[in-house]
């Protein structure tokens, strides 16, 4: 899946209207409502806190906080939506400023503060991996260790004793090729040993 790293802030203003527009990277509906609930206490003297989200477990929740229904809430999770993001909320925060944007200069104003706040956040692709311990001579792990990281897998914990041992990395799907790969290095004198699964981020 494809999420955000961290959390993003940015605002404009529109007919004297400031809108702060936040992202957040969230694991559940618990988090989701945690945040919320301080945000709502840090900009307590906001018009509104307007806010939508997605999980990976497929729940989207949204709220116009006051707003006219549907020009908050709705297109800031359709933006989100087409963004391809998941485990994400964005909240806007809204200061009006007396002058009346109308339906449309809402719908259009709530869309700009989601993406922009999303187009601020460092997006990371989360990976599942199978992780395996393996040992390597050095004649072997000299030729290994570049063609291992060229062919897209990570190396970790090498450890340089009598031998060569690396904790090795494989992105589901890639576990018989990363086998296939061991073997012809090591002309099968390296044996690859599963010690659990775990997620990488990489930067995208």
């Amino acid at each position: 899946m494809i999420t955000i790293q961290g959390t993003a802030q940015t605002s404009f203003a529109i007919k004297k209207s400031r809108f702060l527009g936040f992202a957040f990277r969230i694991n559940d509906e618990l988090e989701a409502q945690g945040i919320l609930s301080a945000h709502k206490k840090q900009y307590h003297d906001a018009s509104h806190n307007c806010f939508a989200y997605v999980l990976q477990s497929g729940v989207m929740r949204y709220s116009d906080d006051g707003e006219p229904q549907g020009t908050a809430g709705l297109p800031m999770l359709e933006v989100i939506k087409r963004s391809g993001l998941t485990d994400v909320m964005v909240i806007s925060t809204r200061y009006f400023g007396g002058t009346l944007l109308g339906a449309g200069g809402l719908v259009r104003a709530y869309t700009q503060s989601a993406a922009d706040a999303l187009c601020a956040a460092q997006k990371v692709q989360v990976i599942a991996c199978t992780v395996y311990n393996c040992t390597f001579s050095y004649n072997a792990w000299a030729k290994a260790e570049k063609r291992l990281v060229d062919a897209g897998f990570i190396l970790d914990e090498v450890a340089y004793t009598d031998d060569v041992t690396a904790v090795i990395a494989a992105q589901s799907g890639a576990e018989t090729t990363l086998y296939e790969l061991v073997t012809s290095l090591t002309l099968g004198k390296s044996t690859l040993t599963p010690v659990g699964t775990r997620t990488l981020e990489k930067p995208v």
